[in-house]
């Protein structure tokens, strides 16, 4: 009994140091590519660093924070950025996504695959090249795909990117490009669902949306966090599409917190 239990406390005390080794190189570069530049960032934002002048700098206490904070352009690309992130993440990508993965393991397999491919494919795509897609097919001047079919049928071209659209197209291009992921995390969690519980709903005569929202929604709580955190950090930190597509502009309209700060530092 004692060289059984010996050999065992042994045997999990080599599993957690191969674990452990196994970790270092995650951690590594979590530490110099994410921690270290974040801590640096942080301490010169204590200082009058410049681009101009990398080498020369001084310490100049909460300054640069009442700056900000003073800023009216800053206080606007905060309520952009918010109403970016709740309507292009968590409507758009996530509660969408569920949707559409609902849908689709509801659906015929053939087709089901079909449009898992085709949203994947939007995912996939370079968002450089997602941005120039979508600037030519938006565009007002020159004329872009959707405005040349809207005059081919007689009407008059809409101005997609002006100051008072542009923030509503940077949101439906940002969802295409995400909603891919969530609809397949969530097409997976679905297919996890025990059957019993869905026919069982059936039984009870469930509507499909009734079934979705108080049944199966409730039921991928696990899904739905990994899912929120993810899109999260990825739609904070959209920048490449956003800028392709508009600038920020017209008019600072869709300067979300990404380009104000390139803005900021690089103009």
């Amino acid at each position: 009994m004692f060289k059984a239990g010996t050999l065992s406390e042994r045997k999990e005390k080599n599993n957690s140091v191969f674990y452990i080794m196994a970790l270092i190189p995650a951690f590594a570069y979590l530490g110099i590519f994410f921690i270290y530049p974040l801590v640096l960032s942080v301490y010169y934002s204590f200082t009058n660093i410049s681009l101009l002048n990398i080498d020369h700098y001084r310490y100049v206490g909460f300054y640069n924070y009442g700056r900000l904070f003073a800023s009216s352009v800053f206080e606007q690309s905060v309520i952009i950025t918010v109403v970016f992130f709740i309507f292009s993440a968590i409507l758009g990508q996530m509660v969408l996504g569920a949707i559409v993965a609902y849908v689709i393991n509801g659906t015929k397999k053939i087709f089901g695959t079909v449009i898992t491919l085709v949203i994947l494919m939007a995912w996939a795509t370079p968002q450089v090249v997602s941005g120039i897609t979508w600037y030519s097919t938006l565009s007002y001047f020159p004329v872009g795909l959707v405005n040349y079919i809207i005059t081919g049928l007689g009407g008059k071209p809409i101005h997609f990117l002006s100051y008072h659209n542009a923030l509503y197209m940077i949101i439906l291009s940002n969802i295409w490009i995400g909603l891919g992921f969530s609809v397949l995390l969530f097409s997976s969690a679905i297919k996890n669902i025990n059957p019993s519980v869905i026919k069982a709903t059936i039984v009870d005569g469930a509507g499909p949306f009734s079934r979705f929202f108080r049944v199966i929604f409730p039921m991928l709580k696990q899904t739905i966090l990994t899912d929120l955190i993810l899109i999260t950090l990825w739609t904070l930190g959209a920048f490449t599409v956003v800028y392709v597509l508009t600038h920020g502009g017209p008019a600072d309209a869709t300067n979300i917190l990404t380009i104000y700060q390139y803005h900021t530092a690089f103009s």
